[in-house]
């Protein structure tokens, strides 16, 4: 018998499945910082041919994206696993980059769509939509002030598609929404 448990905080997703294979050659590639040769097709269907210097591995709910530097280039990508068609470990080496760091990736918002843009945020929003975030905040910094029947919100957080489609959850319970440079 559980007493404790996990709860989703969002609609639970079946997780997507993987082609067999991509999975244990992205990880030895990862973990040897190998290059990764892999077939790749986006969201809009498009298949295309690289060759890629694995940094990280996430898992985001149900999915599970690889961070990577396509060769030539010096800008770090994410690609979900599960469109990747087929993938195939080298055994040439590359040196890994020494600024990178997997979880300021993630701390700069890239997981949620956005590339590390810190936004002072003012927002408000009715009361009955908005306490959860007077208990569980933003930001360290997050500040609120009460009128009759909203709070006025204001935080320093990533800006990010992530964020504006949560904001957008609220609907009409929401406004005056407001970045400015943090």
């Amino acid at each position: 018998m559980s007493k404790v448990i996990v709860a989703p905080e969002t609609q639970p997703l079946l997780p997507p499945e993987l082609q067999e294979g991509v999975f244990d050659q992205v990880s030895k590639a990862l973990y040897g910082n190998y290059w990764l040769h892999l077939t790749y097709k986006n969201a809009a269907g498009s298949i295309r041919d690289a060759t890629v210097m694995p940094l990280g591995l996430a898992q985001q709910g149900p999915r599970l994206y690889v961070v990577c530097r396509f060769k030539g280039y010096e800008d770090d990508r994410v690609l979900a696993l599960h469109r990747i068609q087929s993938a195939e470990s080298s055994t040439l080496t590359f040196d890994r980059p020494e600024e990178f760091d997997l979880k300021q990736f993630s701390a700069d918002g890239r997981f949620t769509f956005g590339r590390g843009e810190k936004v002072r945020l003012t927002f408000s929003i009715q009361k009955s939509a908005g306490l959860h975030i007077l208990e569980t905040r933003l930001s360290e910094d997050q500040q609120h002030t009460e009128c009759d029947d909203f709070y006025e919100i204001t935080a320093t957080v990533v800006r990010s598609a992530q964020l504006e489609w949560w904001l957008g959850t609220f609907g009409d319970r929401v406004k005056d929404i407001v970045y400015k440079p943090a």
